[in-house]
């Protein structure tokens, strides 16, 4: 499902650039700056900031069973993709993240 998105931003991201292409070709400036500029930056804005934080997910190990008791009780609190993503509007970008270092430390960050 997460590579689905990742797949379907591309192709969006692809189908606007072709938009930009014919808007340049025909001499129409004002679909270029209104549609294809700012259409680009909303769906980059928006879901890019999504498909990075997919791509993050897969990257970062996440094995309970490497981490301390304290840890491995919170790692069902990880926030999911979709709250990330709602916080960002609804708390001004505010999130909490639980950080493990190598030496087993636990930090908490709140943005």
């Amino acid at each position: 499902m997460k590579l689905a998105v990742i797949i379907g931003v591309i192709h969006m991201t692809m189908g606007i650039c072709t938009k930009g292409l014919n808007a340049i070709y025909f001499k129409q400036t004002l679909v270029f700056w209104t549609e294809v500029v700012t259409g680009l930056i909303i769906l980059l804005g928006l879901f890019g900031w999504m498909d990075i934080l997919i791509v993050a997910k897969w990257v970062y190990p996440m094995n309970p069973y490497s981490m301390n008791s304290d840890m491995f009780k919170r790692i069902n609190q990880a926030p999911s993709i979709i709250t990330v993503m709602i916080n960002n509007f609804l708390a001004g970008g505010n999130q909490e993240f639980i950080l493990d270092d190598p030496s087993s430390n636990v930090f908490f960050f709140h943005g």
